[in-house]
């Protein structure tokens, strides 16, 4: 492990240049209030190691979407600001690259219809898991969640058993995406990670930071990566 990562670890188990990128959302547990979609912090301070969490889950997620799927940041900031969802525009992207159908117009039908279920019915190409949760009705957080797990194994070249793990642990979307980051970038496993955030005795900044990794090079990194 990364000498100063394992140091930070180990003390906390012992104890948009965008002005507006896609917001986490309510279930990300980061204090950001549902809707906002713009971040005052965007760097890490040390004296406030948790400030840039809301940022850098935010970005982190768009970034992977962003690259995934050849979409400018800014169509997804715009899109954020009139009002979608981040699940639901990474369930239009996914869905419509698979299916073989426009996102903008998934995006419509499922605002006329009502769901998901109703706007993808009929589509062909989703895949066994994801055709099965749409039929039993699930949320739209566990839908974008199987859309974020494939782009991460299949496009990130993440490991499919760590992010099963993140799963079960509790991981929500966005903390799937961050801990995927740096297990690529030190080859760490990422579930005690995620638990010493989830306990409140590290953050995601400290993590990345002892990792070399600030929010600024996040976008890079991610887009390095993804093939």
């Amino acid at each position: 492990m990364h000498a100063p990562l394992d140091r930070a670890l180990a003390a906390a188990l012992g104890a948009l240049a965008l002005a507006a990128a896609l917001g986490p959302s309510p279930a990300a547990g980061q204090g950001a209030a549902a809707g906002c979609h713009c971040f005052r912090d965007r760097t890490y301070d040390p004296a406030r190691p948790a400030a840039a969490d809301p940022y850098v889950l935010a970005t982190s997620r768009s970034s992977l979407l962003s690259a995934a799927f050849a979409v400018p940041k800014a169509e997804l900031v715009q899109g954020a600001m009139g009002g979608t969802a981040p699940e639901d525009a990474w369930v239009a992207r996914w869905a419509g690259a698979r299916a073989g159908r426009d996102a903008g117009a998934l995006l419509e039908a499922k605002g006329a219809k009502g769901s998901w279920r109703a706007a993808l019915a009929g589509a062909s190409g989703l895949g066994a898991p994801f055709q099965a949760a749409l039929a039993r009705g699930a949320s739209d957080a566990e839908l974008a969640a199987l859309a974020v797990d494939d782009v991460l194994v299949a496009r990130f070249r993440a490991d499919p058993a760590a992010v099963e793990s993140l799963r079960a642990a509790g991981a929500t979307s966005e903390q799937v995406v961050v801990a995927a980051i740096l297990a690529a970038r030190l080859g760490t496993p990422t579930v005690p990670l995620l638990k010493a955030v989830q306990a409140g005795q590290t953050t995601w900044g400290s993590l990345l930071a002892d990792a070399g990794l600030p929010p600024k090079e996040i976008d890079a990194f991610v887009r390095a990566r993804v093939r």
